[in-house]
């Protein structure tokens, strides 16, 4: 199977050529960047911070965070700032690829180098009105092949039964006032250590409220994994 594909995977490269976002060299047609360019991002230290809630600038500006641990990417500015939202409202497949290559390079090094584990990953859910206004979820197109690879359990326990109002557009503490109420986990979490992941921290707000429901739920401890959080200077 193997020599058969080999070939038709260079025929197809030939017919269609892919190129890097970064560099725009030429790649293989499941890439969205080189392993040059991907080498080359500036990413947060995972080895160096298991838990990004112990890194001071990072406590510093998410004071108030409900959540027991956080994994990170990078920060929300370029190229990532560009790639998430061109994803985001333009749903375009090769900015995909390349947050789906970064958030694998950062997903399997923090299962590395942590010593305790989530049981269960939640993609943080969008409201049904929202969902169908939209078509598809972009956390859930970037994150879910990554879990899938990686053979993490994935749960659709929490949904988001209240229609809330874009977040961009609040200050923090409307921001708390319109998620207050807006999740419910359908399951028991008793005794569990769930993660909730998302693209983007800005004030922390959608994540706290979920992580309430979560801990309703009887959940031991919850983890926040995201592509990126919103830069110290915002």
């Amino acid at each position: 199977m193997n020599r058969i594909w080999q070939p038709s995977r260079q025929l197809l490269n030939c017919l269609f050529p892919n190129f890097c976002v970064a560099c725009h060299g030429l790649i293989e047609a499941e890439q969205g960047l080189c392993q040059h360019c991907l080498d080359d991002l500036v990413l947060f230290d995972l080895i160096k911070h298991h838990n990004l809630l112990h890194r001071p600038d990072i406590v510093n500006t998410f004071a108030d965070c409900r959540f027991d641990h956080l994994i990170a990417c990078a920060w929300y500015q370029a190229p990532f700032k560009h790639w998430l939202k061109k994803l985001k409202f333009s749903d375009q497949i090769h900015y995909k690829k390349a947050l789906q290559q970064v958030i694998l390079k950062q997903l399997t090094l923090a299962h590395r180098v942590n010593q305790h584990w989530p049981t269960e990953f939640i993609i943080m859910p969008l409201h049904n009105q929202r969902y169908l206004q939209r078509g598809y979820n972009q956390v859930s197109q970037t994150w879910l092949p990554c879990l899938n690879q990686l053979n993490l359990p994935i749960s659709n326990a929490l949904i988001k039964n209240k229609a809330t109002q874009p977040q961009s557009t609040l200050s923090k503490a409307k921001r708390v006032k319109n998620l207050k109420g807006a999740f419910i986990c359908q399951q028991s979490m008793h005794g569990k250590t769930v993660a909730i992941i998302d693209d983007v921290m800005t004030s922390g707000a959608t994540l706290n409220a979920a992580t309430e429901a979560l801990k309703h739920a009887g959940a031991k401890q919850v983890w926040a994994l995201l592509t990126c959080l919103t830069p110290l200077h915002h």
